[in-house]
């Protein structure tokens, strides 16, 4: 298997988070095509490498670290209809008028267009600036209709309760520790799943969110 267990170790051995892995590897089951705008996901985002592509996608990042651009406030730089794929990764949690941002991706979608984003769940704190907000899938959901998407999906990523600890841990973990105390983590979750299943959908590491006109 492409993304298996060493995959998820390699990554965790050069300093990503398990959320980041689990969300990249989630992301092979979605396609991106024609006009790409990457919103807030910086330079080069890993998450590229892992999505899938329809022909050759043009994409166009959209960052305040960019642009200088208030995603709270200022319009986004497209205009209406134009944009076949709009994707936004580990931003929507630092925007505290999150209404605006939604509302200014639906603007520049082409009708038929899609977006696709993910945020974090079970995550500590982290400012980039700020740091205002979790979603449960509910309130995606919510947020998206009333930002004028139609049908729309949330997915979850994650596993059990022991992960989603480790997840919160592992910054803070020398990275050789990492691994071996991932394997350790990863089989009491196992466990704790057999005997209580539903431990999976009360410890969500974040959702990914695919949205339509």
């Amino acid at each position: 298997m492409r993304y298996g267990i060493l995959h998820t170790l390699t990554c965790l051995s050069s300093g990503q988070t398990l959320a980041r892995i689990m969300m990249n590897v989630a992301f092979t089951d979605e396609r991106i095509r024609g006009r790409v705008a990457d919103i807030g996901g910086g330079r080069n985002p890993d998450y590229f490498q892992y999505v899938q592509k329809d022909g050759d996608p043009t994409i166009e990042a959209i960052d305040g670290s960019i642009s200088g651009i208030d995603f709270e406030t200022d319009a986004l730089p497209f205009k209406d209809g134009s944009i076949d794929t709009v994707i936004s990764c580990n931003v929507l949690e630092h925007i505290f008028d999150y209404m605006h941002l939604t509302r200014e991706m639906r603007r520049i979608m082409a009708p038929d267009g899609s977006l696709i984003g993910f945020v974090p769940f079970w995550v500590g704190y982290h400012a980039d600036p700020h740091d205002y907000f979790r979603y449960t899938a509910e309130s995606l959901e919510r947020i998206l209709l009333a930002s004028g998407f139609g049908a729309c999906t949330i997915r979850t990523v994650g596993q059990g309760p022991f992960l989603a600890n480790f997840n919160t841990l592992v910054l803070s973990i020398p990275r050789p520790l990492r691994p071996i105390l991932y394997l350790l983590y990863a089989f009491l979750d196992h466990l704790m799943l057999v005997v209580r299943p539903r431990s999976r959908e009360r410890n969500p590491l974040g959702f990914i969110f695919t949205a339509h006109a």
